[in-house]
């Protein structure tokens, strides 16, 4: 991920207090490992992807100068990122979600308004594995950092994309949980009133 405005341009890079390391730092960049990437892999499209990346996250790598949330992300391209956290993040979410064909990495923050409506009530949403402990980012250089400041999930999006987290959660390369998203909706909302 990288600092970038709303709409996905890049923003002004303040100083900011690193919540992994708790050091001052230029940006908030802060790469998906790449075991990651080597575990869900291969993908098509990665939109979210920072300048200078230190290793391959999908064969077109869209960084904040291509504005990965304002172009479009074809249908038939498998797609993984892990965008800018913070503000703007729900429209990443929302893209993602509407695009339904790819892996989505963010923090799980599941009380929020996005995670919410973009990963629980979603229904391409085809699964979610909670990552256990605090995963390490790297840092732009390819480092490892401390660890994350929050707990992390991979979220699906369609059928291959559901496919990639089973096979992933089999092999153990990654540990923690992977869960059906619940469905939402009139039906449920009456079983559970007639319950």
């Amino acid at each position: 991920m990288s600092s970038t405005s709303p709409s996905g341009g890049a923003a002004a890079a303040t100083p900011m207090v690193n919540p992994f390391s708790g050091l001052t730092v230029g940006n908030d960049t802060w790469l998906t490992p790449r075991y990651i990437i080597q575990a869900l892999g291969p993908f098509d499209l990665d939109p979210a992807t920072p300048p200078n990346m230190p290793w391959p996250t999908a064969t077109l790598m869209l960084t904040p100068q291509d504005d990965g949330l304002a172009v479009e992300w074809p249908k038939a391209k498998f797609t993984f990122h892990n965008p800018p956290y913070g503000r703007g993040t729900e429209l990443w979410l929302e893209k993602a979600a509407k695009h339904g064909n790819g892996i989505t990495l963010i923090f799980a923050r599941t009380e929020t308004a996005g995670f919410q409506e973009f990963v629980w009530k979603h229904p391409n949403t085809t699964g979610l594995f909670f990552i256990s402990g605090r995963l390490k980012f790297c840092r732009i250089d390819g480092t490892v950092a401390g660890s994350a400041g929050a707990p992390s999930v991979l979220v699906a999006y369609g059928a291959e994309a559901r496919r990639r987290l089973e096979r992933m959660a089999a092999s153990g390369v990654i540990e923690g949980v992977l869960v059906d998203p619940p469905r939402f909706g009139a039906a449920n909302g009456a079983a559970l009133k007639a319950a």
